[in-house]
């Protein structure tokens, strides 16, 4: 097959773990993949043009894109999300004219913050590819074509070994990886955390793009030693492994119910003890005490961390089964079939087969 892929940019987490990093699989097997990414950036203002001026050279770029599409044909047309992170969807009705056929991917709840977008990006798209199934029960009221490829990580990348053991009197290092806008959601971790670093050496450890939202956070008020780690793809998985506890807090909302649980699979790939809240997904992808910890009051929190760093070594088998689990249902290994089939499906059936909105 001949695919296009539109993403939100190289290093945008969705754009990485939901389309680029299953294009070699899909070459090997002798596809031809196209990939264009925003640019700039989807989410990305370029300082010397200002929001609205970047959001102008965006759309220029998007329609230079179009006429490159119009020209190499393509079976199926990958968006990943939406052109343009603003209410509008006139450049994907653009998008449907030009292409035979179209395949949306959807990793959050688009809906919550703009329902009328995202009737209109599922009508106008001949299937519709989500993370998750919550998703997906939205996703089919308007288009029933719909196949659920959860976030998924490769487990290659994460090399194995034993269990961190952590020296007596040593400092503990929670961690947290994730965009900054989303770094508000470790306030939920405030008071837990500054009741258990009374109790234990221990260092939060934020990984994001910006030191921004953590130094917002004001963690060392609360006598919480906070450090951040700039993230890089180069270092990415090194830096999680250095986490003696991977977190992952979220508030129940809306919008974090339909979230794909991306922080608790990297840290169960990474070998890192995972603790979240029982939201959404995480509640399906983890097992309490089985292959990580649930925690949904601060209480819970407080109860849980404090059992594992009293603990000099994670569990062995709570680690193993994390991995399993990440390589049986939540590893590229596992999903690349479910995706090739979908789009086999999509390019095998006839163009155009869902109208525009």
């Amino acid at each position: 097959m001949r695919l296009a892929f539109l993403i939100s940019g190289p290093q945008v987490p969705s754009s990485r773990f939901r389309v680029l990093q299953f294009l070699p699989r899909l070459r090997e097997l002798g596809h031809e993949c196209l990939v264009l990414p925003s640019v700039p950036a989807k989410y990305d203002s370029l300082p010397l043009l200002g929001f609205r001026l970047t959001g102008l050279l965006k759309r220029r770029n998007r329609r230079r894109d179009l006429e490159r599409l119009r020209r190499w044909e393509p079976d199926v047309v990958v968006l990943e999300r939406e052109l343009f992170d603003d209410g509008s969807h006139d450049a994907e009705q653009s998008l449907r004219r030009a292409v035979r056929r179209i395949v949306l991917d959807i990793d959050d709840g688009l809906f919550v913050s703009r329902p009328a977008k995202f009737a209109a990006l599922c009508a106008l798209s001949d299937h519709v590819v989500v993370g998750n199934e919550l998703l997906a029960a939205r996703a089919r009221a308007i288009n029933p074509r719909v196949t659920v490829v959860p976030t998924c990580v490769d487990p290659g990348r994460y090399a194995g070994g034993a269990p961190r053991t952590a020296a007596p009197g040593a400092t503990r290092v929670l961690g947290w990886t994730g965009t900054s806008w989303n770094v508000r959601f470790l306030e939920i971790l405030r008071g837990p955390l500054a009741a258990l670093s009374r109790e234990f050496p221990l260092e939060l450890r934020v990984i994001a793009e910006s030191e921004r939202a953590l130094r917002l956070l004001a963690l060392g008020r609360d006598g919480v030693a906070a450090r951040f780690v700039p993230w890089s793809e180069a270092t990415e998985a090194a830096d999680l492994q250095a986490f003696d506890i991977g977190l992952m807090p979220l508030p129940d909302d809306e919008w974090t119910r339909h979230k794909c649980g991306l922080k608790v699979l990297q840290y169960m790939a990474a070998g890192v003890p995972a603790v979240a809240s029982p939201v959404g997904v995480n509640a399906e992808i983890i097992r309490h005490g089985i292959n990580g910890w649930l925690a949904g009051t601060p209480e819970e929190w407080t109860s849980v961390l404090r059992l594992l760093l009293s603990a000099p070594t994670p569990p062995a088998a709570v680690l193993a089964e994390a991995r399993r689990t990440v390589e049986e249902r939540y590893s590229i290994d596992a999903q690349l079939p479910r995706l090739l089939a979908c789009l086999e499906a999509v390019s095998a059936g006839p163009p155009g087969s869902v109208a525009a909105g």
